[in-house]
This record gives C-alpha cells, structure tokens and sequence, in this order.
C-alpha cells in the first residue's frame, strides 16, 4: 500500500513539473538594444563623446495589457522644451505613452523602439539603465510607405525602479526630433525620472537644437495634427502623450 502511494506522488510531482517547465518555455520574452551617442562639454571646455547601451525586455505576453494603460495615463506637464517628469517607484512601475512617427513615401521601414535612461554630471555621464528594469509593448515598429503605416502609434514603456536606487535621471526616446509645441527640438535628454528622494541629481543642463522651418515648401511634405511646423521626411518623431506615476 505504501509503496503505491509513493508512486502515486511521484506521478504527480513528475506532471507538476513538466507543467511548469512548459508555461516558462512558452513566455514570448525576448531584448533589444539601442546605443545613442551624446556629447557634452565639461565646465573646462573640454567635449567628452558618451555613448550608452540601453536594453529593454519585452514580454510579448504582457504587451497588450501594458499599451491598455495608456488610456488612464495623464498628458505631462512641460518644463521649458522638455516634456515633464516621470516618478518610479520600487513596488509599482511609471508608465510613459510615447507617439511615433517616420513618413517614408517610397517603402515601409522597421525601425526600433527604446527609451534610455542616463546619468550626467558635468564631468562625466554614464547609463542609468541598471537601476531600473524597464519593459515596453513594443520593441520594433514598420513604419511609412504609400500607407504611411503605423504613423502616430503609441508606445507604453513601464519603468521600475530596483530596491535602493534614488536620483534625478535623464530620459531620452528613439527618434530624431520631439515634437515640441512651436518647433521640433533634439536634445540630449526630454525629460526626467526621479526616483527614491531625487539625489543625487544626474541632469546636466543643456540646449536643443531645431531645423530651419522659414522658407520651406511644405506642399509636398507630411502633417501631424495639431503641428504647425513643417514635417520632414524620413525623419523619426516622437512625443511624450501620457504618462502616470508610480505610487510607490
């Protein structure tokens, strides 16, 4: 009798196994990288050229329900150019809405998709991505074409701050130029994460640049509503739409 009962356990711990083995083999996770490149000059004049590997994961599992949140999320209050702040927490993530757009006329383009999260002193600027675990809808979007595929879709990244980390960080997106209210601007950062009490704070103040819109012939170029200014061609856009803070 025992030993029935023994093997009678030993089935079910076998069947137990095997069903957890294959609900983990089955999660649709998989990474990106993205490397940008900034140069910032130091308070001797001196430019130092940075660049910064930012790996996201995506959980294709998760993705649908993480892009449902941006429903609920809150157009950001800007700071000057930059979009706003961001609050992450340890226990619950931030979520960041992020549009984007490339308009291509002649084929469709995958392009990627990441955020990045820095660190910059006067003297020196690292990534600031260990900090935090970071998870996004997408990884890779198919943009433009006659079809203009995919234009202004957006993008939920969850930002979570890791046990002890605290600091003002700065946040940057894949794309060339913000769509800013009266002009795109490219910058070395958008707008900033603050975790834990906010110190030490890793942003150095910097200017954006923009392009010359005076004298341009817009009847052949692409619009975005509520833009005003002249939208280039093959040319990555993006903005901030929603965000919401983490609670704690």
């Amino acid at each position: 009798m025992r030993n029935e009962i023994a093997i009678a356990l030993l089935i079910v711990l076998v069947i137990a196994s095997a069903g957890a083995g294959y609900y983990v083999g089955n999660s649709s996770e998989h990474t990106t990288t993205s490397v940008s490149t900034r140069t910032i000059a130091t308070t001797s004049t001196v430019f130092l050229s940075i660049t910064t590997a930012s790996t996201v994961v995506i959980t294709g599992n998760s993705s649908s329900a993480l892009l449902m949140q941006c429903s609920r999320a809150e157009t950001p209050t800007p700071t000057g150019l930059l979009f706003g702040k961001v609050i992450a927490g340890t226990r619950t993530p931030a979520i960041i809405c992020v549009q984007f757009y490339y308009f291509n006329s002649t084929a469709p383009t995958t392009l990627p998709i990441s955020v990045m999260i820095q660190a910059a002193q006067p003297n020196r600027a690292f990534s600031g991505d260990s900090n935090f675990t970071i998870s996004a809808s997408e990884n890779q979007l198919v943009f433009g074409g006659p079809q203009e595929e995919n234009e202004g879709a957006v993008v939920a990244f969850a930002v979570t701050a890791k046990p002890g980390t605290s600091g003002t960080y700065e946040l940057s997106f894949s794309g060339n130029y913000m769509l800013a209210s009266t002009e795109p601007v490219e910058c070395p950062y958008y707008g900033t994460l603050v975790a834990g009490n906010g110190q030490p704070l890793y942003v150095f103040p910097t200017g954006c640049l923009s392009y010359i819109t005076s004298g341009t012939n817009t009847s052949s170029l692409p619009t975005i509503q509520g833009v005003q200014y002249p939208i280039l061609t093959n040319t990555r856009y993006f903005r901030v739409v929603g965000v919401i803070n983490s609670t704690g």
